[in-house]
């Protein structure tokens, strides 16, 4: 019995040192020089692109971890990866090959202003243009990693980036991450990102996805495509980039608040306007710089309308403005639907008939938008009141020719026969002036606003007694050919020219 177990003990320790002698030879071999360079040229061949690593260590037998590894542009004029740590361990599942890579604190670069156009090519190819199924490559794992993109203006900056790319499905790979810094700003909520793309021989990223939570829109606005110059305000939602298309695309969607309007327009040759907005998007496309498509409703207040003067032809323009924009749906320059409400106030009435030089009138302009409701183009339905009065201290007037010219044209107002005009004074004192359009499917009503019957559209004042010598008159009116006129003219404007002013001035950074 005794010689038994000698025998056993002796075969164990045969057994174990044997073992641990494999072991320290794999090991060895792991760490040799030889091997490194092996792999590094390996690399190298698999990638096209130069490539280091800085030691390899054996782990288990189907593992094996990798310690400083680098990628570089050609001629190594920058780094393009860098990870501390990458271990790589073969699996099986499901009767084939899993294999999985777990890289941990690391840099991925894509893209800076040193780079030329053939590096984007390459680059792109270098990642993505492998048969990763020949690879039996499953599962990519990321950790801590920092992930750059700066060019053009355009800066996007993650750190502490942890996610996967699945491969399991062949000709389909899905990159999920998460972020938990962007561009310097410290997002507890993280920043999701979300990518797919085609592994292949061919470079086929299809879409790429952001999801993010609210943060401070200057965060994102440095020289960015989508929001410009914008600094002010927050931002909740999402940025689609998409090339499924033959052309890429830009969407996006969520929540602007209390964002300044000056910032978004100072590059206008009209700006910058002044005021603040508010957006909900439900939907909105950038593509080449421009806003193709938008979906959504806002706000627009406290917009002064002094920057506007230039636009309509007026040497001035006084008055603010607050607009409640109640739907958006723009598609190519085509109003699909246009909804507004809102307040217009403090016009000053003299500015806009000096361009006209039919006559002079006094006193201050204001307008409220009840309902404005645009569709494919035409006015569907509107409901406007404006009112002028006198400004304060001072007597109203409008000059008799320039009164009784409009009542004319606009109510058919015709002056009683057998009554001189001249029983008008040149210069009208008016106590009291309004309008109510009305308008449905491009016909509009014109109605008074004061009045014992809410009929009259002007009151004046004749030997100190306030007379109603404008009434509104039955009928309606086409606008049908005017609007078709405002048309003509918006469609000859050549769109390169517009394309171009829209590309350099109001997106401009």
């Amino acid at each position: 019995m005794a010689t038994h177990r000698r025998i056993l003990l002796a075969l164990a320790i045969l057994l174990v040192g044997g073992s641990m002698g494999w072991t320290s030879i794999y090991g060895l071999r792991l760490r040799s020089e030889a091997y490194r360079r092996e792999v590094v040229e390996d690399l190298t061949k698999f990638f096209e692109l130069p490539c280091d690593v800085g030691r390899i260590r054996g782990r288990t037998f189907s593992s094996r971890a990798f310690e400083n590894v680098d990628i570089w542009l050609p001629d190594r004029r920058g780094r393009v990866f860098h990870c501390k740590r990458a271990i790589w361990q073969e699996r099986d599942g499901d009767g084939r090959k899993a294999n999985e890579l777990e890289l941990a604190d690391g840099v991925l670069m894509l893209g800076t202003d040193r780079w030329v156009r053939a590096d984007y090519r390459q680059v792109l190819q270098s990642a993505l243009s492998h048969d990763f199924e020949r690879l039996n490559l499953s599962r990519i794992g990321m950790e801590r990693f920092e992930i750059s993109f700066d060019r053009g203006g355009l800066a996007i900056h993650f750190r502490e980036t942890t996610g996967i790319v699945d491969l399991s499905k062949p000709g389909d790979g899905v990159a999920s991450l998460t972020a938990y810094e962007l561009n310097g700003h410290r997002i507890s909520q993280g920043v999701r990102i979300h990518a797919r793309f085609l592994p292949g021989n061919a470079i086929a990223v299809t879409e790429m996805n952001l999801t993010l939570p609210e943060i401070p829109l200057a965060v994102l606005s440095t020289g960015s495509a989508a929001f410009g110059s914008i600094r002010s305000g927050r931002f909740a939602g999402n940025v689609q980039y998409n090339t499924r298309e033959s052309d890429p695309e830009l969407w996006i969607s969520g929540d602007l608040d209390d964002a300044d309007l000056g910032e978004a327009t100072q590059s206008l040759p009209i700006g910058p306007l002044r005021g603040r907005f508010s957006v909900k998007v439900y939907g909105a496309r950038i593509h080449e710089g421009i806003v193709t498509h938008l979906r959504g409703h806002g706000q627009l207040s406290g917009l002064t309308l002094a920057p506007l003067a230039s636009l309509l032809r007026l040497k001035s323009l006084s008055g603010a403005a607050t607009l409640r924009l109640d739907a958006i749906d723009l598609a190519e320059g085509r109003i699909n639907h246009l909804a507004v409400s809102g307040e217009v106030s403090d016009l000053a009435l003299e500015e806009w008939l000096e361009p006209l030089g039919s006559g002079s009138a006094t006193g201050r302009l204001s307008i409220r938008i009840n309902n404005l409701d645009l569709q494919d183009d035409r006015i569907k339905a509107a409901d406007i009141e404006l009112t002028l009065k006198p400004q304060e201290g001072h007597a109203g007037t409008v000059d008799r020719a320039l009164l009784l010219n409009a009542a004319q044209r606009l109510l058919r107002f015709t002056w009683p026969a057998g009554i001189p005009e001249s029983v008008l004074p040149e210069k009208v004192a008016y106590l009291e002036c309004g309008v109510r359009l009305l308008v449905a499917d491009n016909r509009l009503r014109i109605l008074g606003t004061h009045g014992r019957n809410s009929d009259t559209v002007l009151t004046v004042s004749i030997l100190g007694q306030p007379l109603g010598i404008v009434k509104e008159q039955p009928g309606m009116i086409d606008l049908g050919p005017w609007l078709e006129k405002i048309k003509e003219r918006l469609q000859a404007y050549p769109p390169d020219r517009l394309r171009e002013w829209l590309k350099s001035g109001a997106l401009g950074p």
